[in-house]
Formats: structure tokens, sequence, C-alpha cells
């Protein structure tokens, strides 16, 4: 069996992969929920939509840190001159 030991940046790698996995994952329960929600909210839509956002900001704040490792983030942009 082969050696699988990842080197630092190949680890910072995966990390960043698996963060955008989660952001999207999050991203399709958010969609869902919207889906499905009716003109009439209730208190316990209220309570998952507030459940999601958390959920949706935890992730977006491991992607950032995830693709951080890897030397890219919104500074990135602005160095490339790509942002508006």
């Amino acid at each position: 069996m082969a050696d699988r030991r990842l080197t630092p940046e190949q680890a910072d790698l995966e990390r960043a992969r698996a963060a955008a996995r989660e952001c999207e994952v999050v991203a399709g329960q958010l969609a869902d929920f919207a889906t499905h929600l009716s003109a009439v909210v209730t208190p316990a839509d209220m309570a998952e939509f507030d459940m999601l956002v958390a959920r949706e900001a935890t992730a977006r704040s491991r992607r950032i840190d995830a693709f951080g490792q890897l030397g890219l983030g919104v500074g990135s942009l602005e160095a490339t001159g790509t942002g508006d």
C-alpha cells in the first residue's frame, strides 16, 4: 500500500476543496428552504432560517480561511485587476 501522506500544501488544498463543497451543501439547503417556504412565515421558519444563515456564515468563514492559506482572497482579485 502506498504512503498517502499529504504535503502541507496538498493538505491546504484539500481543506479548501472541502470548505468549498461545504459552502455548496449549505447553499443548497438554504435554496431548498426557500423553495418550500410559504408566503406566511412562521416562527419555526424564522428559527430554521436563522440556523441556516448561521451555518452558511460558519461555512463561508472556513472557506475564506482555507483559501487564504492558499494565498487566495479578496485581495487577490484587486491585485489582478479583475475585481470591479
